[in-house]
């Protein structure tokens, strides 16, 4: 059984997000350094065979790449079926021994979003009471071409008027599975959301108030999600503080032949 670890650095030409982020200086430069310390945490934490996939384009806007990887990830899981795939952005630091592939059935999200509740408005006027983050996903050999169909649809569809489409397209994949309960469904610890946590003087009382958000300790936490859209110089100095933390100086920082898939 192939298993794979995806992600992609696109090169986004407008600076609008769910705001303008012309003030964080070059974004793309920032979270290509965010991936390459995310990657060195994982070839050092992540249990099994694996490799990577790798994809770097560039794009107007980023709701582009959302709808984008959307069809990649598809087209990838179909292609080279069976195969299991673990999608994590480059804003995220594994820190702990981690076994994720062949462990679930279904497609799984791990842990909330902030907002926990969705309420922006989409064109298929769906809300999901638990909302769940799409930047830690899995896709599993088994998970279900029905479930599959239902998302395709919806992102032939996209709606490029609401920031967090891509996450209310997946939350409907992951709730709509039979077997989804909250209790068997959200595991914190594989994706720990680290959205209040800045490098500054407030680290270490924001650091309680995260651990009572996410019901979980960070350090007990295996994978941490920084969160890059909110603030990245400052998420980018949490991330280099991690991989000093953990001794990655030795680890192979940057994909290389052999071990990497580079798709273009």
């Amino acid at each position: 059984m192939k298993n794979y670890v995806m992600r992609s650095m696109y090169k986004i030409e407008s600076p609008m997000w769910f705001r303008d982020r012309s003030d964080e200086g070059d974004i793309y430069e920032q979270y290509m350094k965010m991936h390459e310390i995310s990657l060195a945490s994982i070839k050092k934490y992540l249990k099994g065979d694996w490799e990577f996939v790798f994809w770097n384009e560039q794009v107007d806007d980023i709701q582009q790449v959302f709808q984008d990887h959307f069809f990649k990830i598809y087209d990838f899981w179909k292609e080279n079926a069976p195969c299991n795939i673990l999608y994590m952005g480059p804003d995220n630091f594994m820190q702990l021994p981690t076994t994720i592939f062949g462990k679930f059935d279904d497609f799984m999200m791990f842990n909330y979003t902030d907002p926990k509740s969705s309420s922006e408005k989409n064109k298929w006027d769906i809300q999901h009471e638990h909302f769940f983050n799409a930047d830690v996903r899995y896709y599993p050999h088994t998970m279900s071409q029905d479930i599959w169909n239902m998302g395709l649809k919806m992102a032939e569809e996209w709606d490029f008027d609401c920031w967090n489409t891509e996450q209310v397209i997946l939350n409907k994949m992951l709730w709509d599975q039979p077997n989804r309960t909250l209790e068997n469904t959200r595991q914190p610890h594989l994706a720990y959301q680290g959205h209040m946590l800045h490098a500054d003087e407030h680290f270490d009382n924001n650091l309680h108030r995260s651990d009572l958000w996410n019901e979980h300790s960070f350090d007990k936490s295996h994978i941490i999600h920084f969160h890059g859209s909110r603030n990245a110089p400052s998420k980018l100095q949490l991330m280099w503080a991690m991989y000093k933390h953990h001794n990655l100086d030795g680890s192979k920082k940057t994909p290389v032949a052999g071990d990497t898939i580079i798709i273009l």
